[in-house]
């Protein structure tokens, strides 16, 4: 009998009640509750369920709030709650250079930010490219660029976080 629904559904639960640090931490946790799990195995449920990791742990992509967006939406940056979330969280520096603005993140989290702007893009954007640590926002002007460029480093925050790179101009 397969048990990865009942074995997802109660990671969800925990991430949702909880914060959750490391694999090795959920695995506790599911082991508290009868749910014992190879890491393998924990790892491809994670990615199932879209879950990233932040600065605060393990995030389920859902709840960033970008399910709750239409696909396709076009709206500015800063009326979209789950990019200014998603931003917050996981840019580290935005670039920009003719038509092209190049977001930097941490490690594995290039992906989440480039789903929210491709889910309720912005006027002007074209197509967004991720790696691993960065996203390349192809926009159709150089005018279009900097004000989203702009947008952009207003979400990074106010006090400056000693984890993040200078944000450059």
């Amino acid at each position: 009998m397969d048990q990865r629904p009942k074995r997802q559904a109660q990671i969800s639960a925990l991430l949702r009640a909880q914060r959750v640090e490391s694999q090795e931490h959920l695995q506790t946790l599911l082991a508290e509750r009868g749910v014992h799990v190879a890491q393998a195995t924990l790892s491809r449920d994670l990615k199932a369920l879209g879950v990233m990791k932040g600065s605060s742990g393990y995030v389920l992509a859902e709840d960033l709030g970008g399910l709750a967006s239409l696909p396709g939406e076009v709206d500015g940056p800063s009326e979209n709650p789950a990019l200014q979330r998603a931003v917050g969280m996981f840019v580290v520096r935005v670039d920009v250079g003719g038509s092209l603005v190049v977001l930097r993140t941490g490690p594995g989290h290039a992906q989440v930010v480039a789903l929210e702007l491709d889910r309720r893009p912005p006027d002007g954007l074209m197509g967004t490219i991720a790696g691993d640590d960065t996203v390349f926002l192809a926009m159709k002007t150089e005018r279009r660029a900097a004000m989203l460029a702009r947008e952009l480093r207003s979400m990074l925050g106010g006090a400056p976080d000693p984890s993040r790179r200078e944000v450059m101009a």
